[in-house]
């Protein structure tokens, strides 16, 4: 039986600014960072979300498509002002009809990110405001 989401793995461009994105922007803790593993590799964490980060050329035109992560957060409109506080360049949260408000981001390989309080404990899924282009 699936018990959750266990890992996020992300290929990344640069793991030097993929890291000082998610541990000074997002605020995740950085468990390891190996420049010389192979490929180069670094695992963070926030919460329980972990996050493998591994440095590849780019295959693909624009990383990050169709893939986005909904991240729920106690508070989203103080999660906003720690961002702003750590130099984050992301618009005011927003409510919207499927029951949550959230605030959207992207990290340097744009990979999107919803931040969301869901404003009960029953929500629908977000579909539409995953694809729409903000």
């Amino acid at each position: 039986m699936i018990k959750g989401l266990d890992l996020v793995f992300l290929e990344v461009n640069s793991l030097e600014e993929s890291v000082a994105f998610y541990r000074n922007v997002l605020g995740f803790e950085v468990e390891s960072f190996s420049v010389n593993a192979d490929p180069p590799m670094a695992r963070l964490r926030g919460g329980e979300l972990r996050i493998t980060l591994a440095q590849h050329l780019e295959t693909m035109l624009r990383r990050g498509r169709g893939v986005h992560f909904f991240i729920g957060v106690e508070d989203v409109d103080r999660f906003y002002e720690e961002l702003i506080d750590r130099g984050a360049d992301v618009q005011p949260p927003v409510d919207e009809g499927w029951g949550g408000r959230f605030v959207t981001l992207e990290d340097p390989d744009k990979y999107r990110f919803f931040f969301v309080s869901w404003s009960n404990t029953e929500h629908e899924e977000p579909l539409a405001a995953a694809t729409e282009t903000r």
